[in-house]
């Protein structure tokens, strides 16, 4: 199996939040890092394909973060990934890296079209 690549740079801006998760499927593998230019909340979550609308499965959720990485298993397909807020008072910078078994990603801001990219 050949493991997709994604690198993305977000910017948030003062107080803003948003959402950046990869589509897998049941029992498909995310290895991933990602470090900020200022600490963040940030929760990583899914949404199962087959669950009611809004329904989210935390798994990890912390204050005043400026780094992780790890290893993640998909507990069943839909889209998993991460909530990013940056509750400073100046533009904060992230830097994702993934590699996996993923076929897209989408990127989630208030008041803006989902941003899709196929892998």
């Amino acid at each position: 199996m050949v493991f997709k690549q994604d690198s993305v740079v977000i910017v948030l801006a003062p107080k803003e939040g948003m959402e950046y998760k990869y589509r897998l499927e049941k029992g498909a593998g995310l290895l991933f890092t990602w470090t900020a230019t200022a600490p963040l909340h940030y929760e990583l979550h899914s949404e199962p394909a087959a669950g009611p609308k809004g329904y989210a499965e935390t798994f990890d959720k912390q204050d005043e973060r400026d780094r992780a990485n790890g290893n993640y298993i998909a507990p069943f397909p839909g889209v998993h990934g991460w909530y990013w807020e940056n509750r400073t008072d100046r533009q904060v910078w992230i830097r994702l890296t993934a590699a996996g078994d993923f076929t897209e990603s989408l990127e989630f801001r208030r008041k803006q079209e989902v941003k899709i990219k196929r892998f």
